[in-house]
Formats: structure tokens, C-alpha cells, sequence
């Protein structure tokens, strides 16, 4: 059992992580070394940190890692996010997807990290071209990205399909780079917590 567990925001998350983890460090990891919230808040209820985390951190002594989404104001997240932890005495390390520093999302990382760039490039003019009209939000890149690669076999529409968050395999080199030097603050990050 690893001297840690990771607190994230969804199933997305977790086989992101996991996939990462076990690809760049060779280390191999379990579910059980995951907790989701629910969304970014779902580390407290009510104020008071999430009984999971309290007890990981306090009554275990694991460390508590929370990887969670940046969304639109970086810093106002982060800030939120260590004040809670603060007011309630309990030390957790904190990293904010896309890469620890910018607004954004897991979404947002991983369309920096695909090998395929073309149908990127496509979908964002598609966005300027209905510049006016609500965006598509960001998951529909990733979801047109793995459309445009996945064999009609890896596309059933349903909840075994390829495409699903809980589904996707980022360790198949002709859709991701793992190695991409975008995810180096995460690496870094990691590095230092689970090694």
C-alpha cells in the first residue's frame, strides 16, 4: 500500500492518473489509491473537510494529494482550496490541472498532449467560426479528437465505448504523449510524492 492517495474530481481523473503514473514512473497503482469528490468542493461539506481526506491524512499519516481543476481563475481556486485546508489544520499537497499554474481543466491538458494535432487544429476553427454562438466546452474536443481516430469497432455509443472518460487509454502513443513536456509540472509534481 503506497504512502499516499490521490483525491480528484471524477472517474476522468482517476484513469488519467493511473495511466500517467504507471507509464511514467512504472509504478503500478489500484483504484483503491484514488478517492472522486464529485467536483472540485467535494472536498468539504458543509466547510468541514471530507472525512476520506481527514482520515488519510490524520488517522493514516498518507499524505493526501488533491488534483483538481484550475477552471477560469487559477488563482482564486488555489487560494480557496489552501485556505480551507489551513482553517482546518489538516496538510495536503495541491495540484491544479492543466499544468499547476493556468486556468483550464483536465480537458485542457489533454488536448495539449495528443499526438494527432490536425483535428485539434480543426476543431478550433470550427470554434472561431461560430465565434457568437455558445462554445462547445472542452470535453467536446477531446470527445471529437477520439471520434476522428477510434475504429467504427471502438464505437458502440454506449458506456463501453472507447471514447468515455473511464474508457480512454492514455498509454496508446499513437492518440496521447505521456511524454510531452506539457506535463512536466505534473511529473514534478508527482515526483516528489510518490516516489
Amino acid at each position: 500500500m503506497p504512502n499516499f492517495k490521490i483525491f480528484t474530481e471524477s472517474k476522468a481523473d482517476v484513469k488519467f492518473l493511473k495511466d500517467f503514473i504507471e507509464q511514467v514512473f512504472a509504478i503500478p497503482i489500484s483504484e483503491e489509491d484514488f478517492d472522486t469528490l464529485g467536483g472540485w468542493s467535494g472536498y468539504k461539506n458543509d466547510g468541514k473537510i471530507k472525512t476520506s481526506i481527514r482520515e488519510n491524512t490524520i488517522d493514516n499519516e498518507r499524505t493526501s494529494i488533491l488534483v483538481l481543476d484550475a477552471d477560469v481563475d487559477f488563482d482564486l481556486r488555489r487560494k480557496e482550496i489552501i485556505n480551507d485546508f489551513t482553517e482546518n489544520n489538516i496538510p495536503i499537497q495541491l495540484f491544479l490541472f492543466p499544468n499547476n499554474g493556468s486556468p483550464g481543466a483536465l480537458e485542457t491538458m489533454l488536448t495539449e498532449i495528443v499526438v494527432d494535432r490536425k483535428i485539434i487544429t480543426c476543431f478550433e476553427a470550427y470554434e472561431s467560426c461560430i465565434k457568437g454562438y455558445q462554445a462547445p466546452v472542452t470535453k467536446s474536443k477531446v470527445f471529437a479528437y477520439l471520434d476522428a481516430l477510434l475504429p467504427e469497432k471502438n464505437k458502440k455509443n454506449d458506456k463501453n465505448d472507447l471514447i468515455q472518460d473511464k474508457n480512454r487509454n492514455f498509454r496508446n502513443t499513437d492518440q496521447w504523449n505521456l511524454n510531452h513536456e506539457f506535463l512536466n509540472t505534473l511529473k514534478e509534481f508527482l515526483a516528489q510524492h510518490i516516489l
